[in-house]
């Protein structure tokens, strides 16, 4: 299962942006969290941001899909990984039906994720039971599959009110389709955030040319670092700074848990990058 990418999509379906798009033409934004960019244990807590999306500054033609519990490589151990997902979420909805209250399913499955260093469909399952049977209901899982090129596939499931609930198919197979080639992008497709702006502060590529991965567990490790240089009584200049962080790559490199990408060509110059970083501890500091 190595060869799988795990994650959890959505999509806004919205009006085209263009001045000469016609009244009816749409465009397909795509969020996603998965592991090609995380880790097992940082995708679990940066699933929570795609809940942002119901609270964003949308058109008010503007569709929100639900969350689609989705996995992605080729068709036939998509196959296998898809089977497996859904055994488990049979287990555990027979055990709801049975004898359990749908909190208590959703508490287990929950429990079985504290400390997930890897992705399963047994543990994708987990992560969407949290949603099918999360409160005093039952919500319905729904299972979508679309072909992709090379001979990959993609398949989702999502949570629907009822099993007879066929609002979202086109929808999502579209969100599934485009999950690994477009993914909405601050200042392109919506405007930055602040979370955008610390995502671009702690990534050691723009400065340093490096890159580690999966990157948003370097994103998050930076950011920690950061605040841990905030908290220390040293007064910091750039010489020093670029110490701290270089002895940091390095053993991040050395962990075993991140592995080192290709190099890129460094887009910022070195001394900004680490006068951010000196105004970051100063904020930090101030707080």
């Amino acid at each position: 299962m190595d060869e799988l990418i795990y994650g959890v999509v959505r999509g806004v379906d919205a009006p085209a942006a263009s001045a000469d798009a016609g009244a009816d033409e749409r465009r397909l934004l795509v969020f996603a969290v998965d592991t090609r960019t995380h880790g097992a244990a940082r995708l679990l807590v940066d699933v929570g941001e795609l809940e942002l999306l119901d609270e964003a500054d949308l058109p008010g033609d503007a569709v929100v899909t639900p969350f689609v519990y989705s996995v992605a490589g080729p068709s036939a151990a998509v196959a296998t990984a898809h089977a497996r997902f859904m055994a488990h979420l049979e287990r555990e909805y027979r055990a709801v039906e049975l004898v359990e209250a749908p909190r208590a399913i959703a508490a287990a499955a929950e429990a079985r994720l504290a400390g997930l260093t890897a992705f399963t469909p047994e543990s994708l399952a987990d992560l969407a039971l949290g949603e099918l049977v999360g409160g005093d209901w039952l919500a319905y899982p729904q299972s979508i599959a679309v072909a992709l090129p090379d001979g990959w596939e993609a398949r989702g499931v999502y949570a629907a009110e009822s099993p007879a609930d066929d609002a979202w198919p086109e929808l999502i197979a579209g969100l599934l389709e485009a999950w690994l080639e477009v993914e909405a992008l601050p200042g392109r497709d919506r405007p930055w955030a602040p979370h955008d702006w610390e995502r671009f502060l702690n990534d050691p590529r723009w400065a340093f040319g490096l890159q580690l991965e999966p990157a948003a567990d370097v994103i998050a490790t930076v950011a920690a670092f950061t605040r841990g240089l905030a908290e220390r009584p040293e007064r910091w200049d750039r010489a020093r700074l670029e110490a701290e962080y270089r002895a940091l790559f390095a053993r991040l490199e050395g962990s075993g848990r991140l592995r080192r990408g290709q190099d890129v060509k460094a887009t910022m110059r070195l001394d900004d990058w680490l006068d951010l970083q000196l105004a970051r501890i100063r904020e930090l500091r101030q707080a």
